[in-house]
């Protein structure tokens, strides 16, 4: 279980890293990562299958995406700061996330989904479901 941790972790650290959309099934209910040795997260409360947007540095990563309609989008906040996911439109508002703190959106209707930080409107993605 602990290497399968570790792996996690360094499929996690890669993508938020590189910046590339981060797809991630959840086989463990107890399923922790570490971005850049500053976040650590408990994704138990993570939706399989869901696509994974790190909040860093006061950007969401990767800040454009593409998920097929049934799809979740999980938002983890690895910042130093609290951040919100909120829909320009209003579909979903995440409540504010403290550092280590996710939110999870699962999309049933395709569409394209701007949205922002509400504490930081400088702070945007865009979510596309087909």
């Amino acid at each position: 279980m602990r290497s399968a941790r570790w792996a996690l972790a360094l499929l996690l650290a890669a993508g938020a890293i590189g910046g590339g959309a981060l797809a991630a099934c959840f086989s463990s209910h107890e399923a922790t990562t570490a971005v850049e040795g500053t976040c650590s997260i408990n994704l138990s409360s993570g939706v399989p299958g869901s696509t994974v947007v790190i909040i860093q540095n006061f950007a969401f990563g990767p800040a454009e995406l593409h998920v097929p309609v049934g799809g979740s989008v999980t938002w983890l906040n690895c910042d130093q700061d609290s951040h919100s996911s909120t829909a320009d439109g209003g579909q979903w508002a995440s409540p504010l996330l403290a550092p280590g703190d996710g939110f999870t959106q699962t999309f049933t209707a395709a569409g394209d989904f701007p949205y922002h930080c509400t504490p930081h409107p400088f702070m945007t993605g865009h979510v596309i479901v087909e």
